[in-house]
């Protein structure tokens, strides 16, 4: 099905991001059935366009805010211009929607996503593509621990439950004054459990001990960028995967999770609800603004109830190996059969199809 109308990708090539990590998943399968030229986002803006290129642009708001006039003035040159981004917020700003007027379609990670950009006033196409992970994400047994050994020692020695969460930016987004409050009442109720953080690099707002009245809250904290199998091998080690988002367009490694086989906790209402289990979900409520000062994402999210979630995962710790099975057979069936990244792919390509 190889087309012969040239086909361009747009994403950053060299920052270790979700952008980057979702394009190149983007790029291997639409290469199953066309040509695909790459193309770095910061070397975009400065390229002769030749051919009337369909051009998928990931991210889509953060160039056109830099380089707007630049890149409008060269969208008449596309045959389309796909854009590609998500909804951090049940909301995107007017300027957000006034940028949208260069697109031909946008695609977003979640149902939910994409009834932020249509309330919001979105007139162009707005498709859902989620995330996805591969085969080997759900079928690949455990492996001895290399990167996390000490992890696997502590929690071997000390009997601990670990608990993961995963905040690598945006901490009132990710919810991380939730996670210290469940951590801290979930601890007065088991003594045993032990929170595991993983942020971005040079991250410096997350302490490895918490200190609240009473209360010290020692925790092992873990920065930078994992290939897939250190990945792996975190998710593989820890009992359950703590998704305290207030916001966001997916949350992908609450979809690694439970493609591990660890069962997650998060809250009803968010983009999530896409790929969570029911039993995943804990009563929410709204939040304040998200991303307080954002020129993109101006909405509200949603959060877990405190008291709801310390209930519910007090519930999983205590049945943990009936939750695991949980994970484990929707990893099975569910993720296998809707989150693998070729039925993503096929999606992909049907969305191309229209626009070629």
């Amino acid at each position: 099905m190889l087309s012969r109308k040239s086909i361009w990708y747009v994403y950053p090539f060299f920052k270790h991001v979700s952008w980057n990590s979702i394009g190149v998943h983007h790029v291997a399968q639409l290469r199953q059935w066309f040509r695909v030229e790459e193309i770095d986002e910061l070397a975009f803006p400065f390229i002769h366009i030749v051919g009337n290129p369909v051009v998928f642009l990931h991210p889509y708001f953060y160039p056109f805010q830099k380089l707007e006039r630049n890149l409008s003035l060269k969208v008449p040159k596309f045959s389309a211009l796909i854009g590609i981004d998500v909804a951090d917020s049940n909301q995107i700003s007017k300027y957000a929607v006034k940028l949208t007027q260069y697109a031909t379609a946008l695609i977003v990670p979640s149902n939910w996503a994409r009834q932020s950009y249509i309330k919001s006033g979105v007139k162009k196409p707005v498709y859902v593509l989620p995330h996805g992970v591969t085969p080997e994400w759900i079928d690949t047994p455990p492996q001895p621990p290399s990167t996390f050994q000490h992890l696997a020692k502590l929690k071997k020695e000390e009997n601990r439950i670990l608990l993961l969460s995963y905040i690598v930016h945006s901490p009132y987004r990710k919810g991380f004054d939730l996670l210290v409050e469940i951590y801290r009442r979930t601890l007065a109720e088991r003594n045993n459990v032990l929170l595991v953080l993983k942020t971005g690099a040079g991250v410096g707002y997350f302490p490895e001990y918490v200190k609240d009245g009473k209360y010290e809250m020692k925790g092992q904290v873990y920065s930078g960028w994992l290939t897939d199998q250190q990945k792996m091998e975190l998710f593989d080690l820890c009992d359950v995967f703590l998704l305290t988002s207030r916001g966001g367009g997916f949350e992908h490694p609450a979809l690694e999770g439970l493609a591990r086989g660890i069962p997650v906790i998060g809250a009803k209402g968010g983009a999530w609800e896409d790929f969570l289990p029911k039993w995943s979900l804990v009563d929410s409520q709204p939040s304040k603004q998200v991303l307080e000062g954002n020129p993109i994402h101006v909405g509200i999210g949603v959060e877990m109830k405190i008291e709801k979630a310390v209930d519910r995962l007090i519930h999983i710790i205590d049945n943990l190996d009936d939750y695991k099975a949980r994970a484990k057979e929707y990893a099975e069936t569910t993720i296998k059969e809707k989150f693998t990244w070729n039925k993503i792919g096929e999606q992909l390509r049907d969305i191309l199809l229209q626009y070629l």
